[in-house]
């Protein structure tokens, strides 16, 4: 599908809609432990064919800061403790579970191991006061690294110093992350940024793709090796190579929305279209509303003030031309007249840069990795720990924005009556299944609610006392939670509360995920 100068050297870009060779290499070692689990989760007498029936499963975080980063924790201890970990294939994160994400998979084995050993270092951090991050020693140490990054040749912005700020959680690249997939033993982590393009009256969020293995662009076909993400290429040969980046850096652009509600930096240089304000933090939605924001106290070096909140990095897909028939291809929206993709003289492949930013602007939950055809989930876990404060409308709109970019981009997703599901009482878990449209997934849905985690201390047991009722009173709805967005740091109370909330929502719906399970296997035997 693409023109390009002929040379004998050979491209240093994969040129391909597929997932790579690396990645078919893991799903084959995860299938075999993902079918044993099923064998006993499920009680059957045997394993199920690991390379025609095991259902790909894929669990699917939205952001939300450190409340993302805390209940996620809660979630996948809830899975691991119903011995459901080992069934996941893929785990996406958005912003604030991202967090979560990277610091995990710096243990190659972590899945195996007792998820509050994590956690209680995790907790530990959160009891240290934010603004330790502004200390005069830690502004300096922000300072010697960014101009090392710079002087490196990577453009530098205040998403690197985001990054920096959260990196006393994270360490390492993104590469490293490969010995936690080695052998299958864990699911594979996909993290994802979006590519802003614009015209005069319209903005569009391109989908990039992060994994241990590459980076790129599903909607191109084009991908580099994760150690040359950042570097320059020219006509898929790489030019330039600068060192990896850090996976604190990349934290920083994932996390973009954490730090501008944590920021509470409001002055707006170039606002953001409508259409991607509702992706925003729900306690801070209008500090979203920006593209170039500066600082209203300066609490930073002056030479931080007025850097971008965006991240641009060397565009690995210049210099391609596309063929001449790609509009007909379903990743390209070309029916608008006004939109990017109508014009090839205004895609991608033409920029000199990118400017990525957290994905969140566009869906504040990464579904778009796990529905593509190579990589097609059969039951999706969507954890959503995001909320909006009395916006009932926005309440579903992470599935709402999944299901158009489904329906723009022909891809099989359920269909779900949100006028019926916004006028039922709220439910700790829902699932969602097209009976009519067997490649669509199964969702099981779980929202940040609290219902009967309040009677009930554990599924089928009652809380007693004073003590143990207050244990279950978690605010997750209301403006005076200590939960909400701008919050970095917790009290260790509040950090069980809300975990042993996220884990017992999962425990309290084994069945609903047991059944699910259940109709995909049937589904891959028919």
């Amino acid at each position: 599908d693409y023109h390009y100068i002929n040379s004998e050297e050979e491209l240093q870009v994969r040129l391909d809609f597929d997932i790579p060779a690396a990645e078919k290499a893991f799903l084959v070692k995860r299938k075999e432990v993902s079918s044993r689990a099923l064998q006993r989760v499920l009680k059957l007498n045997a394993p199920p064919h690991p390379s025609r029936v095991v259902p790909t499963v894929a669990v699917v975080c939205s952001g939300g800061s450190t409340r993302a980063m805390t209940c996620m924790y809660g979630s996948l201890r809830g899975l691991q403790r119903l011995d459901l970990l080992d069934t996941v294939s893929y785990i996406t994160a958005v912003s604030g579970s991202t967090w979560t994400t990277a610091s995990l998979y710096r243990d190659p084995c972590w899945s195996r191991t007792e998820m509050d050993k994590a956690m209680a270092s995790v907790q530990n951090e959160l009891l240290k006061s934010a603004a330790r991050l502004f200390f005069p020693q830690q502004l300096r140490y922000y300072h010697s690294e960014l101009e090392q990054r710079e002087s490196e040749g990577h453009d530098v912005s205040l998403i690197d110093l985001w990054g920096l700020a959260i990196e006393q959680l994270i360490y390492g690249t993104l590469t490293d992350q490969q010995r936690a997939v080695s052998e299958g033993q864990n699911p594979l982590p996909i993290y994802t940024a979006v590519n802003i393009k614009n015209t005069d009256d319209i903005m569009v969020a391109e989908w990039c793709e992060f994994t241990p293995f590459e980076v790129g662009f599903p909607k191109y076909g084009i991908f580099v090796p994760a150690e040359n993400f950042g570097s320059e290429y020219f006509l898929g040969h790489l030019i330039k190579k600068l060192p990896e980046t850090r996976i604190s850096f990349l934290l920083g652009l994932f996390g973009l929305t954490s730090f501008m509600a944590f920021s509470g930096w409001t002055k707006v240089v170039h606002p953001l279209p409508q259409f991607l304000r509702c992706a925003a933090e729900p306690d801070h939605a209008s500090t979203l509303d920006t593209r170039r924001v500066s600082p209203d106290v300066t609490v930073l070096s002056s030479f931080l003030t007025g850097r971008p909140v965006i991240s641009k990095v060397f565009n690995f897909l210049r210099g391609f031309f596309l063929h001449n028939n790609y509009s007909q291809h379903a990743t390209f929206t070309t029916w608008n007249d006004k939109h990017p993709d109508s014009f090839p003289n205004k895609l991608t492949p033409v920029d000199s840069t990118l400017c990525l930013v957290d994905s969140g602007f566009a869906i504040n939950s990464s579904f778009p990795p796990i529905l593509r055809a190579h990589r097609r989930a059969d039951i999706i876990l969507s954890f959503n720990y995001s909320w909006l404060f009395n916006e009932p409308f926005c309440v579903w709109q992470v599935l709402r924005q999944t299901q158009q970019y489904c329906s723009d981009h022909s891809v099989p997703f359920p269909r779900i009556n949100f006028d019926g599901v916004a006028s039922e009482p709220q439910r700790e878990v829902y699932v969602f299944e097209d009976q009519e449209n067997l490649h669509a997934p199964i969702v099981i849905h779980f929202p940040l609610v609290n219902v009967s985690f309040r009677q009930y201390k554990a599924p089928g047991l009652r809380r007693r006392g004073e003590k143990e009722l207050k244990e279950g009173d978690v605010d997750v709805s209301t403006r005076a939670s200590p939960y909400v967005t701008k919050h970095l740091t917790y009290t260790p109370e509040d950090f069980r509360r809300l975990a042993n909330l996220t884990t017992y929502n999962i425990l309290n719906n084994k069945t609903a995920i047991i059944q699910a399970l259940q109709r995909a296997l049937h589904r891959g035997e028919e």
